[in-house]
């Protein structure tokens, strides 16, 4: 589940980006549109600034351009893979159908050896049985060896379609994850907060868990390191997470500096230890020289019958009450409270 916005959220960002689509030399079509929706909501950070720096000085996105960045940062899986992996699957059929065809000839012209060989048995003279069995046994090896040789190319055929979905699985995979970090990454985030959101623990004591962080005073952060110290600084903040992460949790880097912590069977009070865990692991990474780096967080149960638009805007709000009540912090949300900024 990737869009989560109201229809009058969604009616607003048609609004702001119909007038940005019209004057590109792009044509107006669906992945037109993804890609100037998510650039105008502010969801996908990685589009934005390509997007961004493609559009500097006045500058208009073609066609070309336009489905480059829908592929990199939008599509599941990259049409190119998908074109590679259908033209190898297409190979290894071909290689198979073609081995069989083989073998199928071999099968048939063997049947009909053997109904020559047992007319030339019953025909044949004292002297010339040696002969004739011969000629059968001969045949029977030529037809064992086609039997291994098709046997032999199924195997590798099967070998090649367990490597090609390998292959299917990496590509999907990594459409999944952060080029940065390594966490997944939003399309990753919406889909094990989907199976989330049905989970039958849902308005439970042991209901999943979210916790949202974003790095303090990012602006001034960027603008003092650059871009280069910033991603390493990003790569730091990313392993601090992964560190405190267990095996079922899902950590992921949702946008520039924002980071979520997707805790499925656990406690509040649980969510609230892996969140002070993870805002003191960060507060030990240097910025620079000079500074430390500081991570303020909101932390909220799934409440029952809850939508994703509800379970992760509590979680902002109690990540907006870490930040207006001095960053640095945690805030905990439980499913029926609300701050009030």
């Amino acid at each position: 589940m990737r869009y989560t916005e109201s229809i009058a959220a969604s009616a607003q960002a048609l609004r702001a980006a119909l007038p940005l689509m019209s004057r590109q030399r792009a044509a107006l079509h669906p992945v037109t549109y993804a890609v100037w929706y998510e650039h105008v909501t502010a969801m996908n950070g990685a589009l934005s600034r390509e997007l961004m720096s493609l559009t500097q000085d006045g500058a208009t996105l073609d066609e070309p351009q336009t489905w480059a960045l829908y592929r990199r940062h939008i599509a599941e899986l990259d049409e190119q893979m998908a074109a590679t992996l259908a033209q190898d699957v297409g190979d290894v059929l071909r290689g198979v159908s073609d081995c069989t065809d083989q073998a199928g000839q071999q099968v048939q012209h063997y049947a009909h050896a053997l109904q020559d060989w047992e007319r030339a048995l019953r025909s044949a003279a004292p002297g010339q049985h040696v002969a004739v069995l011969a000629a059968a046994l001969q045949g029977t090896r030529d037809m064992r060896h086609a039997v291994d040789s098709l046997m032999n190319r199924l195997e590798a055929s099967r070998q090649e379609v367990a490597t090609l979905r390998q292959e299917v699985h990496r590509a999907r995979s990594e459409a999944l994850l952060d080029p940065l970090t390594g966490l997944s990454n939003r399309r990753g985030f919406d889909r094990a907060l989907a199976d989330c959101l049905r989970s039958p623990e849902a308005g439970t004591p042991t209901a999943p868990c979210l916790l949202l962080g974003d790095l303090d005073d990012f602006a001034a952060l960027r603008e003092r390191l650059g871009q280069q110290r910033l991603d390493e600084a990003l790569r730091q903040v990313a392993s601090t997470v992964r560190s405190i992460a267990q095996s079922h949790h899902l950590a992921a880097r949702l946008e520039d500096d924002e980071f979520a912590l997707l805790i499925p069977g656990a406690g509040l009070h649980e969510a609230y230890t892996l969140a002070e865990q993870l805002r003191h692991g960060v507060a030990q990474l240097q910025a620079d020289a000079e500074r430390r780096l500081s991570l303020s967080l909101g932390v909220t149960q799934l409440g029952g019958g809850e939508t994703a638009r509800e379970f992760l805007g509590r979680a902002d709000q109690a990540l907006r009450a870490s930040r207006a009540q001095g960053r640095n912090r945690v805030t905990v949300l439980a499913a029926d409270e609300r701050f009030a900024a």
